[in-house]
């Protein structure tokens, strides 16, 4: 059973740099996608208008005119952002929840595995939950890089509930 608690103002301020991070990360996205939508519009027609007359750039399948082009690209790019969001562990949401309801949580536990990622921005530890089910949770350290911490080692983390970001890490 795990304890939850309400958070210090230190914790929201470190919460908030968070969340600034996060939605740092979905813009810059977007803003990929919105590029990948501009050169698949403009390159194909490029090429099209040396070869083909209009009547026949309008009956091709990378037609401005053509709905499923819109249709495909849109849609590539909706999966492309989405799929950047999962892949680089994006926790905006939850983070927004955490800041909602102001609560914290405490565990001791080994470390099983830490990590580096999002370019040595953040450090993200998994950890072996004991009790009635044994499960292995993912925690997110977003300030740095952590080069204390190994494998095997007990630690005391106390985080964001939703978000599992940590606000607090101490070996025991």
């Amino acid at each position: 059973m795990q304890d939850y608690s309400f958070m210090t103002i230190e914790e929201i301020f470190l919460l908030q740099d968070a969340l600034k991070k996060n939605k740092r990360q979905i813009l810059k996205f977007i803003l990929i996608g919105l590029t990948l939508v501009l050169i698949a519009a403009y390159v194909p027609q490029f090429f099209l208008k040396r070869r083909y007359s209009e009547e026949e750039i309008d009956a091709t399948m990378f037609s401005y005119r053509n709905t499923w082009f819109w249709v495909w690209l849109l849609s590539f790019v909706l999966v492309l952002v989405f799929a950047l969001i999962k892949v680089t562990d994006v926790r905006y949401f939850t983070i927004k929840k955490d800041l909602t309801l102001l609560q914290k949580g405490q565990i001791k536990v080994p470390l099983e595995h830490v990590y580096q990622g999002n370019n040595d921005m953040q450090t993200s530890f998994i950890v072996k939950q004991e009790g009635v089910r044994k499960r292995k949770r993912l925690f997110y350290w977003m300030r740095g890089r952590l080069d204390d911490f190994k494998s095997g080692q007990e630690v005391e983390i106390i985080y964001g509930r939703y978000s599992r970001i940590i606000l607090n890490i101490s070996k025991a």
